[in-house]
């Protein structure tokens, strides 16, 4: 990091790319904090403990790929500006193992004796607000 609080990155062919500020803002932090925490606990006493924690794993998981800049447009985006091509390779080897662990359990339609699918369902107004949410946050994650 440099003295204005930006993040910069060496690339391969010794080009400065600039990324964005990294500062704490902590109404932010304890916003998010405080959101998580409602949601967590309105999914607890509608839905029970194991909704909640699903949910705050999600978030955790979220945060943990935020600042490892892992999506799938950002792996491109280095791809194609900088040359790094490890971020690509890293999803191909994640679609590999999910393909080569999931696709014969699915093909036999269980798993230790509990019967397994895929979930089909029709879109409905949750798939829209789910989308749109995702769209935001792969805005704000610069993904």
């Amino acid at each position: 990091m440099n003295r204005t609080g930006t993040l910069t990155v060496e690339a391969p062919a010794g080009i400065a790319v600039e990324r964005w500020p990294r500062s704490v803002q902590p109404w932010v932090v304890g916003a998010a904090g405080a959101l998580l925490l409602g949601g967590a606990a309105w999914l607890a006493s509608d839905y029970g403990l194991r909704h909640a924690g699903l949910f705050l794993v999600g978030a955790a998981l979220g945060l943990v790929l935020y600042h490892a800049a892992f999506g799938f447009t950002t792996a491109f985006r280095v791809f194609v500006t900088v040359g790094d091509g490890r971020g690509l390779r890293a999803q191909m080897l994640m679609l590999a193992v999910a393909t080569v662990l999931f696709a014969p359990i699915l093909a036999t339609g269980g798993v230790l004796g509990t019967a397994v699918g895929g979930a089909v369902a029709p879109a409905s107004v949750s798939v829209l607000v789910g989308a749109f949410i995702f769209a935001v946050g792969m805005q704000v994650g610069g993904g």
